[in-house]
């Protein structure tokens, strides 16, 4: 839709040269960033494995945490965005679990490849072929709100950034990467990757 309207402002630029103070490079030059933003838009909402990274970046735009200094908490907030990590969520769909090597490609235990090992230590050995059972999946809301492994460092983190990362709303996510709460934030997300990993 957009490209079409940028489409037609384009041909009534071109058909008027006079009229308009823009130059034909600049017309280039916002048409195809226009494109390229909804394209953009339409690729990162078709790929399932940036379901995280929808929550959290609606709108093509320079990010703050690229401001930090530490290299190490840049690449942490970058692997939680994109889903680049070694969490069981993102692991378990590919490699085996040392309690299931011979179900690679069965999906109930890929589900159990997914789980946290914490909360679902000892568990995941007898249970996993029982239809009522679901285990805790080790994904970033489990790491970052409720696994008890990292509670000790949910506890030291400031209390505007703890109430939101506890509250896990979905259209408030975003906030976490602000300016003014990346930083935190970000010493956050590298204590629970340093614990994790």
């Amino acid at each position: 839709r957009n490209l079409r309207r940028w489409g037609l402002c384009g041909k009534h630029h071109l058909q008027n040269p006079g009229r308009y103070q823009w130059s034909y490079q600049t017309l280039a030059k916002i048409t195809m960033e226009s494109m390229f933003r909804e394209l953009w838009k339409n690729a990162v909402k078709e790929y399932p494995k940036l379901s995280f990274y929808n929550l959290v970046k609606s709108e093509m735009s320079y990010e703050p945490y690229l401001d930090l200094i530490s290299h190490s908490a840049k690449r942490s907030i970058a692997k939680l965005r994109a889903s680049n990590h070694r969490l069981n969520c993102e692991t378990g769909r590919y490699l085996p679990s040392k309690n299931f090597p011979s179900y690679n490609s069965d999906k109930d235990n890929m589900v159990w490849r997914k789980s946290c090992k914490t909360c679902c230590a000892e568990e995941g050995k007898d249970l996993p072929h029982l239809p009522f059972h679901t285990p805790i999946i080790e994904d970033e809301q489990h790491v970052l709100v409720t696994c008890p492994k990292y509670h000790h460092l949910r506890l030291n983190m400031r209390d505007e950034i703890k109430s939101m990362v506890i509250a896990w709303d979905t259209q408030e996510l975003h906030h976490l990467f602000d300016a003014s709460h990346i930083r935190d934030f970000s010493k956050f997300v590298k204590k629970v990757f340093d614990v994790r990993f």
